[in-house]
Protein backbone atom coordinates (compact mmCIF):
# COMPACT_ATOMS: atom_id res chain seq x y z
CA UNK A 1 0.00 0.00 0.00
CA UNK A 2 1.36 3.38 -0.52
CA UNK A 3 0.41 6.36 2.38
CA UNK A 4 -0.66 9.66 0.52
CA UNK A 5 -2.36 13.22 2.03
CA UNK A 6 -5.13 15.20 0.89
CA UNK A 7 -4.91 18.61 1.15
CA UNK A 8 -6.21 19.16 4.24
CA UNK A 9 -3.24 16.96 5.66
CA UNK A 10 -5.15 13.41 6.28
CA UNK A 11 -3.47 10.62 5.35
CA UNK A 12 -4.69 7.90 3.33
CA UNK A 13 -3.57 4.43 1.94
CA UNK A 14 -3.93 3.39 -1.75
CA UNK A 15 -3.55 -0.14 -2.91
CA UNK A 16 -1.97 -0.98 -6.24
CA UNK A 17 -5.02 -0.35 -8.59
CA UNK A 18 -5.57 3.13 -6.74
CA UNK A 19 -8.63 2.47 -4.59
CA UNK A 20 -8.24 3.83 -0.99
CA UNK A 21 -8.33 1.07 1.29
CA UNK A 22 -7.73 3.05 4.65
CA UNK A 23 -7.29 6.34 6.10
CA UNK A 24 -6.53 8.76 9.18
CA UNK A 25 -9.54 9.49 11.82
CA UNK A 26 -10.07 12.96 12.19
CA UNK A 27 -11.46 12.11 15.90
CA UNK A 28 -9.32 9.89 17.21
CA UNK A 29 -6.25 10.28 14.89
CA UNK A 30 -5.79 6.86 14.29
CA UNK A 31 -5.31 5.03 10.97
CA UNK A 32 -8.60 2.44 10.07
CA UNK A 33 -9.58 0.81 7.24
CA UNK A 34 -12.86 2.07 5.09
CA UNK A 35 -15.10 -0.43 6.75
CA UNK A 36 -15.22 1.25 9.93
CA UNK A 37 -16.21 5.20 8.72
CA UNK A 38 -19.89 5.77 7.66
CA UNK A 39 -20.61 6.47 3.70
CA UNK A 40 -20.50 9.78 2.49
CA UNK A 41 -20.01 10.70 -1.23
CA UNK A 42 -18.35 13.90 -0.51
CA UNK A 43 -15.86 12.40 2.01
CA UNK A 44 -12.24 11.84 0.79
CA UNK A 45 -12.69 7.72 -0.32
CA UNK A 46 -16.76 8.59 -0.05
CA UNK A 47 -16.29 7.89 3.40
CA UNK A 48 -17.28 10.31 6.85
CA UNK A 49 -13.92 12.10 7.78
CA UNK A 50 -14.46 10.15 11.40
CA UNK A 51 -14.76 6.52 11.88
CA UNK A 52 -17.73 5.28 13.12
CA UNK A 53 -16.61 5.01 17.16
CA UNK A 54 -16.15 9.00 17.02
CA UNK A 55 -19.03 8.95 15.48
CA UNK A 56 -20.99 7.31 17.96
CA UNK A 57 -19.23 9.51 20.80
CA UNK A 58 -19.98 12.69 19.86
CA UNK A 59 -23.43 11.57 19.33
CA UNK A 60 -24.14 10.03 23.00
CA UNK A 61 -22.30 13.12 24.56
CA UNK A 62 -23.78 15.71 22.35
CA UNK A 63 -27.13 13.98 22.34
CA UNK A 64 -29.76 16.88 23.20
CA UNK A 65 -28.03 19.52 21.12
CA UNK A 66 -28.16 17.43 18.34
CA UNK A 67 -31.92 16.56 18.98
CA UNK A 68 -33.03 20.32 19.11
CA UNK A 69 -31.18 20.84 15.82
CA UNK A 70 -32.43 18.19 14.01
CA UNK A 71 -36.00 19.52 15.37
CA UNK A 72 -35.45 23.51 14.56
CA UNK A 73 -34.03 22.13 11.10
CA UNK A 74 -37.47 20.40 10.38
CA UNK A 75 -39.84 23.34 11.51
CA UNK A 76 -37.44 25.12 8.88
CA UNK A 77 -37.77 23.33 6.53
CA UNK A 78 -41.01 21.14 7.36
CA UNK A 79 -42.38 21.52 3.27
CA UNK A 80 -39.75 20.91 1.63
CA UNK A 81 -38.94 17.58 3.50
CA UNK A 82 -42.09 16.39 3.12
CA UNK A 83 -42.23 17.51 -0.54
CA UNK A 84 -38.86 15.11 -0.52
CA UNK A 85 -40.39 12.41 1.23
CA UNK A 86 -43.28 12.10 -1.18
CA UNK A 87 -41.65 12.52 -4.01
CA UNK A 88 -38.99 9.64 -3.06
CA UNK A 89 -41.65 7.45 -2.12
CA UNK A 90 -43.15 7.63 -5.68
CA UNK A 91 -40.34 7.34 -7.52
CA UNK A 92 -38.94 4.22 -5.68
CA UNK A 93 -41.92 2.77 -4.13
CA UNK A 94 -41.21 -0.71 -5.59
CA UNK A 95 -37.90 -1.04 -3.58
CA UNK A 96 -39.71 0.56 -0.23
CA UNK A 97 -42.28 -2.35 -0.22
CA UNK A 98 -39.37 -5.04 -1.03
CA UNK A 99 -37.26 -3.91 1.35
CA UNK A 100 -39.85 -3.46 4.13
CA UNK A 101 -41.86 -6.80 3.36
CA UNK A 102 -38.01 -8.30 3.92
CA UNK A 103 -37.58 -6.49 7.22
CA UNK A 104 -40.93 -7.35 8.60
CA UNK A 105 -40.45 -11.24 7.40
CA UNK A 106 -36.71 -11.52 8.90
CA UNK A 107 -37.53 -9.50 12.37
CA UNK A 108 -41.10 -10.95 12.95
CA UNK A 109 -40.57 -11.89 16.26
CA UNK A 110 -38.48 -8.78 17.38
CA UNK A 111 -41.00 -6.55 15.84
CA UNK A 112 -44.23 -8.17 17.74
CA UNK A 113 -42.19 -7.92 20.74
CA UNK A 114 -41.66 -4.75 20.31
CA UNK A 115 -44.87 -4.03 19.75
CA UNK A 116 -46.26 -6.17 23.10
CA UNK A 117 -43.87 -4.11 25.31
CA UNK A 118 -44.54 -0.46 23.66
CA UNK A 119 -48.49 -1.32 24.27
CA UNK A 120 -48.03 -2.26 27.96
CA UNK A 121 -45.65 0.68 29.00
CA UNK A 122 -48.03 2.89 26.93
CA UNK A 123 -51.46 1.87 27.57
CA UNK A 124 -53.07 5.04 29.06
CA UNK A 125 -51.62 6.83 26.57
CA UNK A 126 -52.83 4.52 23.68
CA UNK A 127 -56.07 4.34 24.82
CA UNK A 128 -56.34 8.23 25.34
CA UNK A 129 -54.69 9.09 21.96
CA UNK A 130 -57.18 6.78 20.24
CA UNK A 131 -60.52 7.98 21.92
CA UNK A 132 -58.93 11.28 21.24
CA UNK A 133 -58.91 10.60 17.46
CA UNK A 134 -61.95 8.49 17.47
CA UNK A 135 -63.76 11.90 18.64
CA UNK A 136 -62.00 14.04 16.43
CA UNK A 137 -62.48 11.80 13.19
CA UNK A 138 -66.19 10.22 14.02
CA UNK A 139 -67.42 10.55 10.77
CA UNK A 140 -64.38 10.20 8.08
CA UNK A 141 -63.97 7.07 10.25
CA UNK A 142 -67.57 5.52 9.77
CA UNK A 143 -67.59 6.55 6.47
CA UNK A 144 -64.12 4.90 5.60
CA UNK A 145 -64.99 1.76 7.47
CA UNK A 146 -68.61 1.59 5.31
CA UNK A 147 -66.63 2.56 2.39
CA UNK A 148 -64.06 -0.80 3.08
CA UNK A 149 -66.84 -3.49 4.33
CA UNK A 150 -68.62 -2.79 0.72
CA UNK A 151 -65.67 -3.24 -1.24
CA UNK A 152 -64.28 -5.77 1.14
CA UNK A 153 -67.68 -7.73 2.07
CA UNK A 154 -65.70 -11.11 2.38
CA UNK A 155 -63.97 -9.42 5.31
CA UNK A 156 -66.58 -8.80 7.38
CA UNK A 157 -68.49 -11.95 6.40
CA UNK A 158 -64.81 -13.49 7.48
CA UNK A 159 -65.39 -11.85 11.05
CA UNK A 160 -69.10 -12.98 11.72
CA UNK A 161 -67.93 -16.45 10.77
CA UNK A 162 -64.84 -16.10 12.89
CA UNK A 163 -67.36 -15.40 16.21
CA UNK A 164 -69.62 -17.70 15.25
CA UNK A 165 -66.45 -20.41 15.54
CA UNK A 166 -65.54 -19.14 18.65
CA UNK A 167 -69.48 -19.32 20.17
CA UNK A 168 -69.52 -23.21 19.33
CA UNK A 169 -65.83 -23.33 21.03
CA UNK A 170 -64.48 -24.25 17.63
CA UNK A 171 -61.52 -23.12 16.00
CA UNK A 172 -61.60 -19.43 14.30
CA UNK A 173 -58.02 -18.98 12.68
CA UNK A 174 -58.77 -17.90 9.73
CA UNK A 175 -57.00 -14.71 8.57
CA UNK A 176 -57.55 -11.89 6.33
CA UNK A 177 -54.12 -13.31 4.54
CA UNK A 178 -55.80 -16.81 4.57
CA UNK A 179 -58.77 -15.04 3.13
CA UNK A 180 -57.31 -13.60 0.68
CA UNK A 181 -55.59 -16.61 -0.62
CA UNK A 182 -58.76 -18.53 -1.01
CA UNK A 183 -60.52 -15.64 -2.73
CA UNK A 184 -57.40 -15.73 -5.07
CA UNK A 185 -57.82 -19.67 -5.17
CA UNK A 186 -61.19 -18.95 -6.78
CA UNK A 187 -60.96 -16.15 -8.82
CA UNK A 188 -63.06 -13.87 -6.77
CA UNK A 189 -65.83 -15.66 -7.21
CA UNK A 190 -68.39 -18.83 -6.31
CA UNK A 191 -66.28 -22.35 -5.90
CA UNK A 192 -69.04 -24.11 -8.16
CA UNK A 193 -70.09 -21.49 -10.81
CA UNK A 194 -67.43 -19.21 -11.04
CA UNK A 195 -70.10 -16.11 -10.35
CA UNK A 196 -68.23 -12.97 -8.74
CA UNK A 197 -71.96 -11.62 -7.83
CA UNK A 198 -73.01 -11.76 -4.12
CA UNK A 199 -71.03 -14.92 -3.18
CA UNK A 200 -70.60 -15.99 0.54
CA UNK A 201 -68.46 -17.41 2.84
CA UNK A 202 -69.57 -21.19 3.49
CA UNK A 203 -68.23 -23.78 6.03
CA UNK A 204 -67.75 -26.91 4.03
CA UNK A 205 -68.11 -28.84 7.72
CA UNK A 206 -71.59 -26.30 9.03
CA UNK A 207 -70.79 -24.37 12.16
CA UNK A 208 -74.28 -25.75 13.62
CA UNK A 209 -73.10 -29.64 14.05
CA UNK A 210 -70.40 -28.60 16.13
CA UNK A 211 -67.48 -29.82 14.03
CA UNK A 212 -64.96 -27.85 11.46
CA UNK A 213 -64.91 -24.13 12.72
CA UNK A 214 -63.81 -20.98 10.90
CA UNK A 215 -60.45 -21.45 9.05
CA UNK A 216 -58.95 -21.63 6.06
CA UNK A 217 -59.42 -25.49 5.58
CA UNK A 218 -63.48 -25.86 5.96
CA UNK A 219 -64.01 -21.86 4.03
CA UNK A 220 -65.43 -22.03 0.24
CA UNK A 221 -66.96 -19.60 -1.31
CA UNK A 222 -70.65 -20.02 -2.77
CA UNK A 223 -73.15 -18.27 -4.71
CA UNK A 224 -75.55 -16.22 -2.19
CA UNK A 225 -78.63 -18.56 -3.27
CA UNK A 226 -76.23 -22.49 -3.33
CA UNK A 227 -75.51 -20.86 0.61
CA UNK A 228 -78.81 -20.71 1.49
CA UNK A 229 -79.67 -23.73 -0.22
CA UNK A 230 -76.60 -25.75 1.49
CA UNK A 231 -77.63 -24.40 5.07
CA UNK A 232 -76.39 -27.21 7.84
CA UNK A 233 -76.33 -30.49 5.29
CA UNK A 234 -73.76 -32.45 4.38
CA UNK A 235 -72.20 -30.51 1.62
CA UNK A 236 -72.43 -34.51 -0.46
CA UNK A 237 -75.76 -34.93 -0.06
CA UNK A 238 -76.83 -31.71 -0.80
CA UNK A 239 -74.37 -31.49 -4.00
CA UNK A 240 -76.03 -34.31 -5.41
CA UNK A 241 -79.73 -33.36 -3.94
CA UNK A 242 -79.22 -30.24 -6.34
CA UNK A 243 -77.06 -30.03 -9.00
CA UNK A 244 -79.62 -30.30 -11.48
CA UNK A 245 -81.89 -28.03 -9.98
CA UNK A 246 -78.67 -25.67 -10.16
CA UNK A 247 -77.25 -26.84 -13.06
CA UNK A 248 -74.21 -27.91 -11.31
CA UNK A 249 -70.85 -29.07 -13.28
CA UNK A 250 -69.70 -32.58 -11.88
CA UNK A 251 -65.96 -31.52 -12.25
CA UNK A 252 -65.92 -27.88 -10.16
CA UNK A 253 -67.41 -30.16 -7.58
CA UNK A 254 -64.66 -33.09 -7.90
CA UNK A 255 -62.43 -29.96 -8.12
CA UNK A 256 -63.87 -28.34 -4.91
CA UNK A 257 -63.21 -31.64 -3.06
CA UNK A 258 -59.80 -32.61 -4.27
CA UNK A 259 -59.07 -28.81 -3.17
CA UNK A 260 -60.54 -28.94 0.50
CA UNK A 261 -58.92 -32.82 0.66
CA UNK A 262 -55.58 -31.48 0.01
CA UNK A 263 -55.66 -28.87 1.99
CA UNK A 264 -56.99 -30.74 4.78
CA UNK A 265 -53.85 -33.38 4.22
CA UNK A 266 -56.29 -35.87 3.03
CA UNK A 267 -57.36 -37.68 -0.35
CA UNK A 268 -60.92 -37.25 -1.63
CA UNK A 269 -62.55 -40.42 0.15
CA UNK A 270 -60.63 -39.30 3.57
CA UNK A 271 -62.33 -36.36 3.17
CA UNK A 272 -65.67 -37.56 2.42
CA UNK A 273 -65.58 -40.14 5.42
CA UNK A 274 -65.01 -37.67 7.70
CA UNK A 275 -67.34 -35.35 6.67
CA UNK A 276 -70.10 -37.64 7.02
CA UNK A 277 -68.42 -38.72 10.35
CA UNK A 278 -68.84 -35.25 11.66
CA UNK A 279 -72.76 -35.42 10.31
CA UNK A 280 -73.32 -38.76 11.42
CA UNK A 281 -71.96 -37.31 15.16
CA UNK A 282 -72.71 -33.89 15.69
CA UNK A 283 -71.56 -31.96 18.92
CA UNK A 284 -73.82 -30.42 21.21
CA UNK A 285 -73.36 -26.34 21.25
CA UNK A 286 -75.00 -24.25 23.45
CA UNK A 287 -76.95 -22.00 20.45
CA UNK A 288 -77.17 -22.40 16.54
CA UNK A 289 -75.41 -19.07 15.60
CA UNK A 290 -77.23 -17.71 12.30
CA UNK A 291 -76.03 -15.78 10.28
CA UNK A 292 -77.59 -12.49 8.53
CA UNK A 293 -78.77 -14.31 5.83
CA UNK A 294 -80.58 -17.22 8.14
CA UNK A 295 -77.71 -19.56 6.60
CA UNK A 296 -76.71 -22.51 9.25
CA UNK A 297 -74.02 -23.14 7.02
Amino acid sequence: MVEKKNRSGTRYFEDEDGGITAKECKGCCEVKVMGDFSKNKRGLGSRQSKCKACQRKYCEENRASIAEKARKYYEENRSSIAEYHRKYREENSGYILERDHKYQEENRVTILERKRKYSKENSDYISERDRKYYEENRVSILERKRKYDKENPHVGSAARHRRRARKSLLPDTLTKEQLGEITDRFHGGCALTGCTDGTHLDHAVPVVIGHGGTTAQNMIPLRADLNISKSARCIFDWFYDVKDHFNLPQTKFDELIEYLADINGMTANEYEDYVRGCHDNPRVIDETILDETGSAG
